[in-house]
């Protein structure tokens, strides 16, 4: 069964939003490195990584002043990598809280590159790891034996950073410095899920609505642009290896509303 569920796992399209990680976690950590097996409450810290390879991101208002540049059709993926540290604490193996700190890059593909020469011209776009952080929670709502129906909701933010920027170069390009436009980014989701723990695999899949909006500030040549995520509604899908209770490593995978693929890990003290 797992070799299919594998295969199932890393087949399918590069569709993936932000993290939401195996939704029965609060139920799968009965036991931590310094608390016994049923405390009401536990302490977790982890590595996350985040791959977005598409956020599906279409304009919601503003437009470019500059001929022969379409602002809704500048670029046609958005990416994010994301490296993060993640902590949580575990009320009663039924809720946890948990908040991520690190870094994200985004990256960006062209629409008709390298067809149209024109956009690399007037357009630039620079960006380095600058600081990303999310919060959320997930809940056990229902369990049965070692199957778990749970709910998730998160919020993610990349604030607007000097490391990051979007440049529309003027005509005569004059006041290239002055010309950056920095951007921030906000996201958020809530979802249900199901998962199903068998000896150390956890595989669970889940439905959730996503919410996304970009924002890049006004420059010389175009209006302040504001995007939005194109889907709401999407899946994910993934596993956990929980080799003790004390230790978990997650492999998801979220596609429709976006295009993405995380790995993390969490230990239990």
């Amino acid at each position: 069964m797992f070799r299919y569920f594998v295969l199932f796992f890393f087949a399918g399209s590069a569709l993936f939003a932000a993290p939401v990680g195996n939704p029965a976690t609060p139920g799968l950590v009965n036991g931590g490195l310094f608390t016994g097996s049923s405390p009401w409450i536990k302490a977790t810290t982890g590595y996350l990584a985040d791959y977005v390879s598409d956020l599906r991101l279409d304009l919601s208002s503003g437009h470019s002043t500059q001929e022969g540049l379409d602002a809704d059709k500048t670029f046609s993926k958005f990416g994010l990598h994301s490296q993060m540290a993640s902590f949580s604490l575990v009320f009663l193996q039924r809720v946890e809280a948990y908040a991520l700190l690190g870094g994200t890059k985004e990256r960006l593909k062209w629409h008709d590159e390298p067809e149209t020469p024109l956009y690399s011209a007037l357009f630039d776009f620079q960006t380095t790891y600058h600081f990303s952080w999310a919060t959320g929670v997930r809940v056990v709502l229902l369990q049965w034996g070692q199957t778990f129906f749970c709910f998730d909701g998160s919020y993610f933010a990349i604030p607007s950073s000097h490391k990051a920027y979007f440049k529309f170069l003027n005509r005569l390009k004059l006041d290239l410095e002055e010309g950056e436009q920095k951007f921030h980014l906000r996201e958020w989701q809530a979802g249900v899920g199901l998962a199903s723990r068998f000896w150390i695999i956890t595989p669970y899949v889940g439905l959730k609505y996503f919410n996304a909006k970009l924002h890049i500030q006004q420059g010389s040549e175009t209006t302040a642009l504001d995007y939005r995520n194109l889907k709401s509604i999407g899946y994910y899908y993934g596993f956990s290896l929980s080799l003790t209770s004390k230790f978990l490593v997650t492999f998801e995978r979220r596609v429709v509303d976006e295009f993405a693929y995380m790995f993390s890990t969490q230990a239990v003290f």
